[in-house]
């Protein structure tokens, strides 16, 4: 099932919406109409769509931010806990992060202080920030959407990382220490933020608990994915390779490459050539959503991917690994002087990995 549906392109970077953001408008709707009536309903949905404005903009500036740095932005995805912005990487000079970082709360808290402005302008009292007037009066609109503005601003720039303020925290360590040490301290000092988060939120207001939930699942996870990368660069390609998975001429029928993928040494992955020339991988995934489509007797040809990059033997496993994120892809085939020498897969890096934290396990006792 799709989850995020695509509803424009700024900058060259896809807007997406994630189907639950919808109950966000929904449930604003429900709260402000039963409390206040149809019209009140009306304006929580407005709110909301401008609030979903905002957060585009706030999301475009990290996003922009990044293209600067030749950072490859595949979506911005709208949930109901904020945006995401979806990247090849994360930039790993200091400087870079800590700009990028800054863009979107710096962006977030500009539109709160320009609509405050034409707030005092207008001669709209700015001081009160409740729901009941929002619900009674469309004019106080604006001042209701400045303050959740800079909310947003000051929220974000909260040491938990991955949020703003955590990859503020990172980017400043990370001038002083190694990387990956830096995002051990900032996963650290985020997953306190996230346990925070989750007794204010039991305590005061349970959607806390899903912010909890994510700013805990996102440091973790870069975490581990920075201490991977940290692992990986002591092997290289050609450590780890598999070199015993012939390649597969484009003719193969789908039930000759399920038979390979039983009865060979291919790990869920095999090459495919044509007229003697290396052409893109098949994988395991591949193969059997091409059966439910096209049936046992479909050429393996007509499913396999060929724009994937390939890889050196030479290369590090830590720069395959990014390779491979970037590309959104699970293996690459390996040449050397033109030749198809092996593959490698995110398995055999997974291998690598436990290999090499074993290793060092060992050595620290």
């Amino acid at each position: 099932m799709q989850w995020s549906y695509t509803i424009g392109s700024v900058f060259g970077i896809p807007l997406k919406l994630h189907i639950t953001f919808p109950m966000l408008i929904i449930g604003y709707a429900a709260l402000f109409g039963y409390q206040y009536g149809w019209m009140a309903a009306f304006r929580g949905a407005i709110l909301i769509f401008l609030l979903f404005i905002c957060v585009i903009l706030h999301e475009l500036a990290h996003s922009k931010q990044a293209q600067r740095y030749g950072v490859n932005v595949r979506d911005v995805t709208l949930l109901p806990i904020g945006g995401v912005s979806n990247m090849e990487q994360i930039p790993e000079e200091p400087d870079q992060e800590l700009k990028m970082a800054l863009a979107g709360p710096l962006t977030s808290f500009a539109i709160g202080i320009v609509l405050l402005s034409l707030n005092l302008i207008f001669g709209l009292d700015v001081t009160e920030f409740n729901l009941e007037k929002l619900a009674t009066s469309l004019g106080y609109l604006p001042v209701y959407l400045a303050w959740i503005n800079i909310f947003l601003a000051v929220f974000n720039l909260l040491p938990a990382f991955p949020m703003d303020g955590g990859r503020v925290v990172r980017a400043y360590l990370a001038e002083r220490m190694e990387f990956a040490r830096a995002t051990r301290i900032a996963a650290s000092i985020g997953k306190i933020f996230a346990i925070l988060f989750g007794i204010v939120g039991l305590i005061i207001n349970p959607f806390l608990i899903f912010i909890a939930f994510f700013v805990y699942l996102g440091a973790s996870s870069e975490e581990q994915s920075v201490l991977i990368g940290e692992e990986l660069q002591r092997f290289t390609v050609r450590d780890v390779m598999n070199t015993q998975c012939p390649a597969l001429p484009g003719n193969t029928s789908l039930s000759g490459v399920i038979e390979r993928f039983f009865k060979g040494t291919c790990r869920n992955v095999i090459p495919i050539m044509e007229e003697g020339s290396y052409v893109g991988v098949v994988n395991q995934d591949d193969i059997l959503s091409a059966i439910h489509e096209h049936g046992l007797h479909s050429e393996v040809g007509v499913i396999v991917k060929k724009e994937i990059p390939t890889v050196s033997p030479d290369d590090k496993l830590n720069e395959v690994y990014k390779k491979m994120q970037q590309n959104q892809v699970k293996a690459f085939a390996v040449m050397e002087n033109g030749q198809l020498i092996g593959v490698i897969s995110m398995e055999d890096l997974g291998r690598a990995y436990s290999l090499a934290t074993a290793i060092h396990s060992h050595l620290k006792f």
